[in-house]
């Protein structure tokens, strides 16, 4: 029997229906919160500070990347618990806003904590805190991406061979988590390895500390382990992703780990292209350099 024109209209309805409602699960790692005419980076961090406070944000601590790119590191009752929710996923407690001065305009962004949540293998959804962060800052867009769904997502790698979320540097073990800390207390005083920290946060209810640290060429870190180095290589499209630093070191009982910077940086950049200018291959030799920095810092 024929379809009818309504009836192909109503499936063709629906069809455009099922399409969007797909579409919508794709996600990006980055948030642009907004973009303005300027170039005072101090005065905005400071702006976007007290807007995170009103919000009921806590400030971790801040990250002075470059002359002209700053980030924010905050945290909240509801990451927290969320961080506490699942083994590893300390992660997700802090948030990163970023403050960047590209072509006379400033930029504010942070990162997507439904995409990061998804690629940490956290089953809570951290919606209604992206709902109270879009209402403080913004939304604009969303980018850094074509856009992965969840299941990707909780599966992630670059490509084949390349690590995934299980699949952390091993910095070091000692006997409790309160020895580990004492070691990198004393390494992160010294930037030893040109590592220097730049917050801490204890997980409630776990036996976990996750410490922000920055990577930089002049502490003593080697250029292909340093942040800026990084970010100038690849970061240089029209939105920036300074968010993706702090890098994280998590002590997690007697156990020192990083997220490996072939998942990590992927994860953050996963449109980058793996050859050519402004590459992955450019950056070849940084993964074992910031793991040998961050090996330091944990006693290594």
């Amino acid at each position: 029997m024929p379809i009818s024109i309504l009836t192909r209209g109503l499936l063709g309805l629906l069809l455009l229906g099922l399409a969007s409602v797909v579409h919508a699960e794709y996600l990006r790692p980055m948030v642009l919160a907004y973009a303005k005419p300027g170039a005072d980076v101090g005065a905005e961090v400071a702006t976007v500070q007290e807007r995170l406070s009103e919000a009921g944000f806590q400030v971790l601590g801040d990250y002075p990347v470059t002359s002209s790119s700053h980030v924010l590191v905050v945290t909240s009752p509801e990451l927290l618990e969320t961080a506490a929710s699942m083994p590893r996923a300390a992660y997700i407690a802090p948030l990163r806003v970023a403050v960047t001065r590209v072509d006379g305009q400033v930029q504010v962004s942070y990162n997507h904590l439904e995409y990061f949540r998804h690629a940490y293998r956290i089953e809570r959804s951290l919606a209604p805190v992206m709902a109270r962060l879009a209402d403080a800052l913004g939304a604009q867009e969303s980018f850094g991406a074509e856009g992965l769904s969840p299941s990707v997502l909780s599966r992630y790698r670059y490509a084949f061979g390349m690590e995934r979320f299980g699949d952390p540097y091993e910095l070091g073990n000692y006997p409790d988590r309160a020895a580990a800390l004492a070691v990198l207390d004393a390494n992160l005083a010294e930037s030893r390895g040109g590592v220097r920290e730049v917050y801490r946060v204890d997980i409630p209810g776990r036996d976990a500390t996750l410490i922000g640290v920055a990577i930089r060429e002049d502490a003593g870190a080697d250029r292909d382990a340093a942040d800026a180095h990084q970010l100038a290589t690849v970061d240089v499209g029209d939105r920036r992703h300074t968010a993706y630093v702090p890098y994280e070191i998590l002590v997690n009982g007697g156990r020192v780990e990083a997220l490996h910077m072939r998942f990590r940086m992927a994860l953050h950049f996963p449109d980058l292209r793996m050859v050519g200018e402004n590459s992955f291959v450019q950056l070849r030799r940084s993964p074992a350099a910031v793991e040998r920095a961050l090996s330091m810092a944990a006693g290594g």
